[in-house]
């Protein structure tokens, strides 16, 4: 696993610079490629957006520190779930919508989508996915077992990205989809069952 922890980095206004306990890790995606969204964090709100991740993992597999995972943002605007969240995108371009006419498919962001490894799986109302790589994956087992240890968060994992309704106090790591329905990251190429196994993993 490679971290750059220079590259990405983003200032103090994108997140709180409090230190909190941290009980979860949350895997989240982009909804973009080539690191755009971070763009958009710093550009957002005159600079001061702070539903901002401490880290990316790209396709490539290389996880960027945007800040300390130690502190906090307002990634999802409730205050006890950031306080004790540690928040990782992995890159990738979410739903695609198919444009019959011209044959090419549509991220959610209107961007045309020419790679030819789309997923056809009904769920959560979209038909087609942008999978994720190996290397991403690879990168956020090694990235979990080094937060679990720092942290002290429980080396456990959510076999499914399904909305689960008793997550208050639940330790470990989970995606985004487990909070809500209306989130579709991860998304269904992710094999969560693989990722638990991997985690678990001694």
């Amino acid at each position: 696993m490679v971290i750059d922890d220079t590259k990405y980095v983003i200032p103090s206004n994108n997140y709180i610079k409090t230190e909190t306990i941290k009980k979860q890790i949350i895997l989240g995606d982009t909804f973009n490629h080539d690191m755009r969204h971070v763009f958009g964090w710093l550009h957002r709100f005159n600079g001061r957006y702070k539903k901002t991740a401490p880290f990316t993992i790209n396709k490539d597999g290389v996880v960027y520190k945007h800040f300390e995972p130690k502190y906090k943002s307002l990634f999802f605007g409730v205050n006890d779930l950031d306080d004790k969240s540690i928040v990782i995108l992995l890159e990738n371009d979410g739903w695609l919508v198919k444009d019959n006419q011209k044959n090419e498919f549509i991220t959610c962001i209107g961007d045309i989508y020419n790679k030819p490894d789309v997923i056809n799986k009904k769920w959560r109302g979209y038909d087609y996915w942008c999978p994720y790589t190996e290397k991403q994956i690879e990168s956020a087992v090694s990235l979990i077992k080094m937060l679990c240890n720092n942290f002290g968060i429980p080396m456990t994992s959510i076999n499914h990205n399904t909305k689960i309704d008793k997550l208050f106090d639940y330790t470990g790591v989970l995606y985004k989809s487990n909070l809500s329905r209306e989130y579709t990251d991860l998304n269904p190429t992710f094999d969560c069952v693989e990722f638990k196994n991997k985690i678990e993993l001694i």
